[in-house]
This record gives structure tokens, sequence and C-alpha cells, in this order.
């Protein structure tokens, strides 16, 4: 499986929030007892005016995205999101273990948070080699670093 990623314009913004909604309904629920269009609204706004945003594209066509920020010792994930019908096909993995290979290879550090209830994507990341260093009331904090 190939993808690319394309940096999000001002064009993007629509379809990006309508991919957090999609990709967050279930983990919404989880947390918070129900969809909460206010939060919603209000995270994916901070999400966009940080930046950093790019969209994941398989075959041309745009199925999720990753925000990235890099720091000084290392590389920060502050979203990934893949859309419900193209997760579990290896998509999110392959671009995680893509950026891991790249950051690695530069001796930097891989950060990201995940929900406390996002039980899958926490597997997941253990899987590709991030451990917990932390939590917080919402989400775990984890680190992957260079071997």
């Amino acid at each position: 499986m190939s993808y690319r990623l394309v940096p999000a314009l001002d064009r993007d913004e629509a379809w990006l929030e309508r991919l957090r909604r999609e990709a967050y309904q279930e983990l919404f629920d989880a947390t918070f007892g129900g969809w909460d269009e206010a939060r919603h609204l209000r995270q994916f706004s901070a999400c966009w005016k940080q930046g950093g945003i790019s969209i994941v594209e398989v075959d041309g066509v745009p199925v999720g995205m990753i925000q990235l920020f890099e720091r000084p010792d290392g590389v920060e994930v502050g979203e990934i999101q893949i859309l419900p019908g193209h997760q579990n096909l290896g998509v999110g993995s392959r671009v995680l273990r893509d950026i891991i290979a790249r950051s690695h290879g530069q001796r930097q550090t891989v950060l990201l948070s995940v929900g406390l209830k996002n039980d899958r994507a926490y597997r997941l990341y253990e899987r590709l080699g991030f451990k917990k260093v932390a939590s917080s009331d919402t989400h775990n904090h984890m680190c992957c670093e260079p071997p």
C-alpha cells in the first residue's frame, strides 16, 4: 500500500472537520456519553489553528490526516485520524511506522497522546513501540525512543 502526505490547504478545512467528526464519533460516545458538538468544534478549531496538518491520500483519495510538530528533541504527533471505512487496513500503521523510522534515523523521539478510552489506538501504539510515560485526566502520553 502506498500513500502520500499532502499539506492541508484552506480549501481542505471542511473536509477535515467532517473527517474528525466521523473518526471521533465512537470515542466521544465512550468518553463523554454522547456527541458534544460545541466540544467537537472547539477542538477542531484548535487543531486547525495549530497547523502542521497533512492529508493522507491512498491512490489519490483522501482517507485521513496527520498533524506533526517538529520539536528540538523529537517529533510530536498531534493528531492522526483515518476515515472509519479505511481503518484496520494498515494505513495509519504505515504512516506512523514511516514517521518513526524517519525520526529514529535522526535520533529523535516520537511523542503522542491518546484518549484514555481509545483502547484500540493505545494497543496499536504499543505494537509500534510506544511506551506510556505519563497520564492526565483525559489522555495517556506516550513516546517511542530511538533504539
